[in-house]
């Protein structure tokens, strides 16, 4: 019997230089393609080359409308076959996609503020949405708008040959999660959108001959980056509309199952919620084909990992199948990643004492996961606050080097600026971490830290330790300091009420001051879907401090 690894073979991150995306889609199997399920999970198939004749008449669409190749065309929309026929198109054009985000709430006028910020900075050529989208930012948007309707019906049979788009095209502007400071763009060439993935999947063990299911939305860069980078592989891929997914949870798993998924890729939060959902109503899924299962785009605690396996692991989840991978949109998506081959290494926390003496900042007092050694042509360094390269073990700011690093952000005119992104050509994240038998370990945000009695403590400490006691709202709590006074708060959204949100507050407070080195001053609980989140679902606990600094959140008890 032939092994593992030779049924399926990884992608080679040197066999993809070179191509751009639509370039890649005629390379494809005739036998591969995309197939699309609606929020009932209904599926439309499109092979590949399909797909890119699709996209050849969709790009000549987006001419007619007045877009060439360079410009930057903004998108709105649940993911559907119209979406991604056009995205596919924009590509095909050499123009960029923007892709916004829907509304998370029913906050309408937040929402058009939003959506007018990013169209500013991107200064698109056009805005394409929905009929009802396209109705709501009628004469609030000084750019062309069009509906995935309209579009699909403007067709120019006698137009002129559209020449290929170069790899070096820019193939996405990005906003960043926006979760420490207000988000901004990064231009992504086309073909670093498919060697980032190619990388990835060389370095973790997936390749062209691979399922890879995804829910993630496309405004994120974990959804956008791997659908591109997937497609132009030539691996089959399933999309789900993220709406889908948010309103059923089980249909993930299923379409795993049903499917034979062998990769797919989610926050952290994801897997948890399809433990519970699958403890809660046991389906009959087989989840056995399932090698790669990236976990990325948030805090990762490894008590969760325990229990995703506990639960999936009864249908078929393998217990080196869950990949901890670690990356930003400033490098295009992943820097570093375990592999499939291996259980993910959880890291124990340091005994008393054990620290002292090693340079750089303090180690969580918390069990941390490694989140791979870093991918084929990426280095990853850590420095100390003046700048001194800092040893294996030690904590410090993570920077990065290599292919995936793009050269600054998205300014006004359609101007790159480093903005001090780049420091001796390292990218440098902001990230907290260390090397930990050349696998990199991620602490925290240096702009997250919370200074309390004199100490530098990690926000996650305390949101780990809280989101840990039954009753409160797994993701949705959070951590800070208050400036000058050295105290700590905690917010957090629980279930229940009266007697039982008091209850509750008083089994947090007794497991924090348990487990905390600094118990908090205030546990404040607030109205559940209230927590200050960014577009991507990312917790922003700076915008959570100014609404408790200015009395805005909506508080339902308080403890201390």
């Amino acid at each position: 019997m032939p092994s593992d690894k030779a049924r399926h073979p990884s992608y080679v991150a040197s066999e993809a230089v070179g191509f751009s995306i639509p370039e890649s889609l005629l390379r494809a199997r005739p036998s591969t393609g995309l197939t699309v399920l609606d929020n009932d999970l209904t599926p439309t198939r499109i092979p590949y080359r399909e797909l890119a004749g699709l996209a050849e008449t969709a790009a000549k669409s987006l001419r007619a409308q007045g877009v060439s190749a360079g410009d930057r065309v903004c998108l709105l929309a649940p993911t559907s076959k119209d979406l991604l026929v056009t995205l596919f198109g924009v590509w095909r054009l050499g123009a960029a996609p923007v892709v916004l985000p829907r509304p998370r709430r029913a906050d309408a006028d937040a929402f058009v503020e939003e959506v007018q910020r990013r169209v500013k900075a991107a200064a698109p050529a056009l805005f394409v949405t929905t009929d009802s989208t396209a109705a709501l930012f009628a004469d609030r948007l000084s750019v062309r708008t069009v509906s995935l309707r309209q579009l699909r019906k403007l067709t120019s049979p006698a137009a002129a040959p559209l020449p290929m788009p170069s790899p070096d095209s820019i193939g996405l502007l990005q906003f960043t999660s926006g979760t420490t400071a207000a988000s901004r763009a990064v231009p992504v060439t086309q073909g670093q959108l498919i060697e980032n993935i190619a990388a990835t999947g060389e370095h973790t063990g997936f390749g062209a001959h691979d399922v890879y299911v995804s829910w993630l939305p496309l405004y994120h860069d974990m959804g956008i980056v791997s659908l591109a980078g997937m497609t132009s592989g030539g691996a089959d891929v399933v999309m789900m509309a993220t709406e889908a997914f948010m309103e059923q949870p089980a249909g993930w798993m299923r379409t795993i199952s049903d499917y034979g998924g062998t990769v797919t890729a989610a926050p952290n939060f994801a897997y948890g919620l399809a433990a519970k959902v699958q403890s809660l109503r046991p389906a009959a899924l087989d989840l056995s084909p399932l090698r790669v299962a990236i976990n990325g785009a948030e805090t990762i605690d490894p008590a969760a990992l325990a229990g995703v396996q506990s639960v999936l692991g009864g249908v078929g989840f393998g217990s080196t199948a869950m990949c901890p991978m670690y990356g930003l949109a400033e490098a295009t998506l992943a820097v570093s990643g375990s592999d499939q081959a291996t259980p993910a290494r959880i890291i124990e926390p340091l005994d008393a004492g054990e620290g002292v003496g090693i340079l750089g900042d303090v180690r969580p007092e918390r069990r941390l996961v490694s989140c791979g050694a870093p991918l084929p042509g990426t280095e990853v360094v850590i420095r100390s606050e003046d700048g001194s390269l800092l040893p294996a073990g030690a904590v410090g700011e993570v920077l990065v080097k290599g292919p995936g690093v793009t050269p600054g952000y998205w300014s006004a005119g359609g101007h790159v600026d480093s903005h001090g992104l780049l420091r001796d050509g390292y990218l440098a994240t902001g990230d907290l971490g260390f090397l930990d038998d050349g696998e990199l370990v991620i602490c925290g945000r240096i702009k997250d830290m919370v200074i309390a009695g004199g100490r530098n403590l990690y926000p996650e400490d305390y949101e780990v330790v809280t989101e840990r006691v039954r009753g409160v709202r797994a993701g949705n709590v959070v951590a800070f300091s208050l400036p000058g006074q050295e105290r700590m708060v905690v917010v957090a959204e629980g279930r229940g009420t009266g007697r039982m949100l008091q209850d509750l507050g008083e089994r947090v407070m007794e497991s924090l001051r348990r487990s905390a080195e600094h118990a908090p001053h205030e546990l404040v609980f607030i109205k559940p879907g209230t927590l200050p989140k960014t577009s991507s679902g990312k917790r922003q606990r700076r915008a959570a401090r100014a609404l408790y600094e200015q009395g805005e959140l909506e508080v339902l008890h308080t403890a201390r």
